[in-house]
Order: structure tokens, then sequence, then C-alpha cells
């Protein structure tokens, strides 16, 4: 399994009828595809074990480059995975409008993930991430990617206070941002839990994330309350 968006980095950009790029666009180019090579690196590493075994020799190796230049790029392994993860959420952000007073920014929120979904790619790094764990831990977050769903919430506390009316609570923030990233890493245990290590990522499996996450943002946004009957969906 490879990332679907990382770009081959074998690729001759001299190839096809395009004009060559300047040097300033080279170096960007080569820039880019280095970037890439350690991400494709660290995901086809994380297939073979547990992404808290890869080191930094390892990853450079893996993606031919020297420690120094992978150090020129990203201070740590986790920062590797907080980009992939990071590209993915802010595509999310981007494509969201202003929070409407008055309104469940949680169903504002939810409906907004419904209409436009969740990446595949992004769905894919949640299982190469598992994939490792033993059954009984699958879907319980490690302490490197607890870490990256901490920093996302520092994130998203940002992104919400740009869509919330000026001088919206600090506390309201915080816990909506809290809350929802919750329901993420919820969804994310749950999906991963109930899939197979090797079980495909297709559409069924994508279609199963979607409406565990759907569920657990209904559960916040009508305040948990106690089902009436077991497993009474949001």
């Amino acid at each position: 399994m490879t990332s679907s968006s990382v770009t081959d980095r074998v690729a001759d950009p001299a190839e096809g009828t395009s004009p060559a790029p300047d040097a300033h666009g080279r170096r960007e180019l080569n820039k880019a595809r280095t970037r890439d090579a350690i991400i494709t690196a660290l995901h086809d590493l994380a297939l073979q074990r547990s992404v808290e075994q890869v080191t930094v020799d390892q990853l450079a190796e893996a993606a031919g480059i020297s420690r120094r230049t992978f150090f020129n790029y990203f201070p740590s392994i986790q920062a590797v995975i907080s980009e992939v993860i990071g590209s993915h959420t802010e595509h999310l952000a981007a494509s969201m409008g202003r929070l409407t007073p008055g309104v469940s920014p949680i169903e504002a929120v939810r409906r907004h993930i419904s209409e436009v979904g969740i990446p595949t790619a992004l769905l894919d790094w949640f299982t190469v991430l598992n994939c490792h764990a033993p059954r009984q831990e699958r879907g319980a977050p490690a302490g490197l990617e607890r870490a990256i769903w901490a920093e996302k919430a520092v994130w998203l506390d940002a992104q919400l206070r740009a869509r919330l009316p000026e001088g919206t609570d600090d506390l309201y923030v915080a816990t909506l941002a809290d809350t929802i990233m919750s329901c993420f890493s919820a969804a994310e245990k749950v999906w991963l839990a109930a899939r197979g290590p090797s079980a495909p990522l297709d559409d069924t499996s994508v279609a199963a994330f979607h409406a565990e996450l759907d569920r657990a943002l209904g559960y916040a946004a009508r305040g948990w309350l106690t089902p009436v009957e077991p497993h009474a969906t949001a």
C-alpha cells in the first residue's frame, strides 16, 4: 500500500513538452519530491513495523537521503505524520464557512463533513499507524498519535475562532475544539477495532468510518443523552 497523495519521486520532470522550469522552480520541485519521498518511505516502513519503532536513520535511508537532509525538512518523525494529517484537515477547514450564531457548531461540522467527506488517504494513514497494534489495543492511539491529536486540537481551536463571532468565550472555543477532536479519535478507535488488520480500505470501510464519525458528532450535538436502547444511533 502506498500513500495516494504522494508523487512518484523517480519521475523525470523534464519529460513531456512543457518548458523547463527556471532554477527556482527546479529547486522547489526537488524540495517537493524530497518531502514526498520522506512521506512515502515512512508510510512503507510503518507497514513493516510499528511507526514508534522507525528511526530517523532508517527513514532517511529508505527515502534515499541523508540524516542531515531529513532534518532540513522535518524536526522529527512525528512532524512527518502531523504534516500528512494536517494537509487533509486543512482541506476540510478551508472549505467550511463561518459558523452561524444560534446554530449548533457541532451540527454544522457534522453537516459539513457529511457533504465533503473524509479523504480516503487520511483513513489510509489511520490504518497504517495502527496495523501492528494487538487487536485489543487497535484504535487506542499510541503516544505519538496522541500527541498529534493534541496538536490538531490546538490547530482546530484557531480555526474555530476564525469562524465564530468575535469575542466568543475562550472556554467555549476550547471545549468545542476538544470535543470535535475527541469525536474523531473515538470514531477512529471504534472503526479500527472493528476492522481486521489486513482488511481492505474499500468503499464499504470508508462508509463505515463516516458512519461512526457521524454518530460520535451526533452524540456530542445532543449532549450524550442516555440511550433508551443499547447501541442507539445518534
